[in-house]
């Protein structure tokens, strides 16, 4: 997984390696898989997995180096290949991590690198993409069922199926969901253990498969809203269609936010936070949707969800996809958008 821009950077930045422990995102990246052990050390010849005997991983680009005395073994592995200096990601390090590393090499932090590389996707993290959707929006078409046969009585109902049905597609979430019923939507999280009623329902949940997260929010209405809720649902959507259609390569993101801003007018008062943001083995990458002056890559995904949260009308509403920009503009959470109402029971 880019590997060759790693080599690049390596050369240029005068380091002989990156370091990244298991149960990273970096470390899920550049092994495209959920492998759960070892340390890796990419360096400018080679690409390494040092691992336990009790393992014997094989992943494309790189070489398993088992261990019998970590600590002779790890000595003997470092002088062998010569590593001295070394970059290491500092968004996802523990202290006693970063105490390992200080004792054996010169460290650098290499985040920002390791961010902006991760940026761009290939086809193969696309597909991987895809099929989270794909798995997100047969849940949600389950839970508008399972509302419309009155299967849920509290928010935290609807969290237990949404994760249920995740581990029945050998998935996961990408984060605990938000599932919000009327006042509770005004708040962007909260305890969801209130019993459904009439109003706004925001359900934010997203899907972990092969290491890849995506992020969907759709919110539906229980009961008949009134024509002042269906106005301001209206605006919301109408504010995310515009807001993903004028996205475009090249394009500064804080100049997409404040186009959204300019859209909710007199009603940005109540649009609290950023546009959207990057996404993929995290669930906030690069780029971030605000007032951050990053830019819009091709071959990026990001997520365009536009909010409107008034506590005094007691109405919250958020709608959300995940957006590719390829050579041609991709909305790949497919649930509709349409205002659902259901019936109360």
């Amino acid at each position: 997984m880019k590997l060759s821009q790693v080599k690049k950077y390596l050369q240029e930045n005068k380091l002989d390696a990156i370091v990244l422990f298991a149960k990273t995102p970096n470390f899920t990246y550049f092994v495209q898989s959920d492998f759960e052990y070892g340390i890796m050390v990419l360096t400018k010849k080679g690409n390494y997995l040092l691992v336990s005997l009790l393992y014997k991983p094989k992943f494309k680009g790189f070489q398993a180096v088992r261990w019998k005395n970590f600590k002779k073994d790890f000595k003997a592995f470092l002088k062998k290949h010569k590593i001295k200096k070394i970059g290491y990601d500092s968004q996802e390090i523990l202290l006693k991590q970063k105490k390992f590393l200080s004792r054996h090499f010169k460290v650098r932090d290499v985040s920002g690198f390791l961010e902006d590389l991760r940026q761009t996707k290939t086809k193969e993290e696309l597909a991987k993409f895809r099929k989270a959707c794909q798995i997100g929006d047969v849940i949600f078409k389950k839970i508008i069922s399972n509302l419309n046969s009155k299967k849920f009585k509290t928010e935290a109902d609807i969290v237990k199926f949404m994760k249920m049905e995740a581990l029945k597609q050998n998935a996961e979430m990408s984060f605990e969901p938000i599932v919000a019923n009327a006042e509770n939507g005004v708040v962007a999280h909260h305890e969801m253990n209130s019993r459904l009623k009439k109003g706004f329902l925001v359900m934010d949940f997203g899907i972990k498969y092969k290491g890849y997260l995506s992020d969907m929010t759709r919110t539906i209405y229980l009961g008949t809203p009134s024509k002042k809720e269906i106005e301001i649902y209206g605006k919301v959507l109408d504010i995310q269609k515009k807001c993903i259609e004028k996205a475009k390569i090249g394009m500064k993101t804080e100049t997409l936010y404040n186009y959204s801003l300019k859209l909710f007018g007199k009603d940005a008062k109540y649009f609290v936070h950023g546009l959207g943001h990057g996404i993929g083995v995290r669930i906030h990458e690069k780029p971030s949707i605000g007032k951050a002056k990053d830019t819009l890559l091709k071959h990026s995904v990001f997520t365009i969800e536009p909010g409107y949260y008034n506590p005094k009308l007691g109405i919250g509403i958020r709608i959300e996809d995940d957006v590719y920009l390829g050579d041609k503009k991709e909305i790949l959470t497919k649930s509709t958008k349409d205002l659902i109402c259901l019936k109360l029971r």
